[in-house]
């Protein structure tokens, strides 16, 4: 058969949770079936260079939407990762120069109340919390969109992240150089962001380590804002502070050193790719439920599962870092399955394959991948497991998890 020609892209390709997803895609798309190009629409960065080490093919636009005409013109399918909204120089771009199919991953679950939504064939939200809220917005103004309204999840490198795991040894040397050997190690990995850091987190450490003097908090991607905080709770000198990296062996010996991540966002998430991260890397998360904000860690972690989900409160946090503290056994059978989540429902070349069964069903190509299946349909189902979710949290008096 002849290949699919398929464009992954987004606004820019720097080092961000939406460019990283493109990468993925583009990575594991099978290039016996597929001709992947990776698109820039208005500027390049890190990411670009990490593509191209691929053998893919990228192109910064810096706005140039003659230029991504002339590209759509020599497609049959564009995949398009952003927020939900479009600028309308795009819009008009897709319509005179439509291919075959046009896919929008919809990381944020926003709704362009343009002519671009009537032009593409699939909107996939990265977890069913959005999915399930933009349905409900919609559901007032008469809007379904139903048929096109999908998930499939993002995608986590589980297999370059099962070749790249750090040895005992690289693990006691990061330990040894930042006097962490004898340390009770909880922690947080993510953008030096306020908004992506909820200051709960510092709360419930500073209740945990006043009563585990050898608690120390991993801090990898602080703000001054962050770091005044500790301060004030005076729990400064129990913080150990790295910088960020896209380099994924360094981010596993982070993950890998943590007993215990801890994951609050003030703005809750959207999906939870740092959690699905250090799930796949075996370390269990302990998260709270914000059901007024993004929410999709509960969908991520299974409570009492793969780690534990609790109410925002910091007395919670520090009772539920107490109880994996005493309970090793427990720890090592929510690592476990954490790492059989994150292999079974975020494997990159499984979401991959999804996506390609879709483009073959939509393009009658007789073509099917067995495990590619981890696209979902909006449906009662999905909701009553969100509420579930929401409603049945961690607390003190709650069962062993190990039952």
């Amino acid at each position: 058969m002849q290949k699919v020609r398929i464009i992954e892209a987004g606004n820019e390709l720097g080092l961000g949770g939406t460019e990283y997803t493109i990468q993925l895609f583009s990575k594991y798309l099978n290039p016996d079936l597929f001709t992947v190009q990776v698109v820039g629409l208005h500027k390049g960065g890190e990411r670009a260079e990490l593509i191209r080490q691929l053998g893919i093919t990228v192109h910064l636009l810096e706005g140039d939407y003659t230029r991504l005409g002339q590209l759509l013109d020599e497609t049959d399918v564009i995949h398009w990762h952003g927020d939900g909204t479009m600028h309308p120089s795009l819009v008009t771009t897709l319509t005179a120069h439509r291919p075959k199919m046009i896919i929008q991953t919809n990381i944020f679950g926003s709704y362009d109340y343009s002519p671009f939504y009537n032009l593409i064939d699939y909107d996939l939200y990265v977890s069913q919390m959005i999915l399930i809220r933009r349905m409900w917005y919609d559901r007032d103004l008469g809007i379904d969109f139903k048929a096109k309204r999908k998930v499939l999840p993002n995608p986590v490198d589980i297999q370059q992240i099962r070749k790249q795991l750090p040895s005992a040894a690289a693990i006691a040397a990061f330990k040894i150089k930042h006097q962490l050997r004898d340390a009770f190690i909880v922690g947080r990995v993510g953008r030096a962001d306020d908004a992506k850091f909820d200051l709960i987190t510092l709360d419930a450490f500073a209740l945990f380590s006043a009563q585990h003097p050898k608690a120390r908090f991993l801090l990898v991607g602080a703000t001054t804002r962050m770091l005044r905080h500790a301060r004030a709770l005076g729990i400064y000198h129990k913080v150990i502070v790295c910088e960020n990296t896209p380099d994924l062996h360094q981010l596993l010996i982070y993950y890998q050193s943590i007993s215990i991540f801890l994951a609050a966002s003030a703005m809750g998430e959207s999906f939870g790719m740092v959690m699905a991260e250090a799930m796949a890397a075996g370390t269990p998360v302990i998260t709270i439920s914000t059901e007024d904000r993004d929410n999709a860690q509960v969908e991520v972690v299974d409570n009492e599962v793969t780690g534990l989900v609790v109410a925002p409160r910091a007395d919670q946090l520090a009772a539920a870092l107490h109880f994996l503290f005493e309970n090793p056994q427990l720890r090592a059978g929510l690592s476990a399955a954490s790492q059989e989540k994150s292999t079974v429902a975020y494997d990159a070349k499984k979401v991959a394959q999804s996506l390609s069964n879709l483009i073959f069903k939509h393009l009658a190509i007789p073509l099917h991948y067995p495990e590619g299946n981890l696209i979902t349909d909006y449906s009662e189902q999905m909701v009553n497991d969100y509420h579930y979710r929401c409603t049945h949290l961690w607390e003190p008096s709650s069962p062993n998890p190990s039952k």
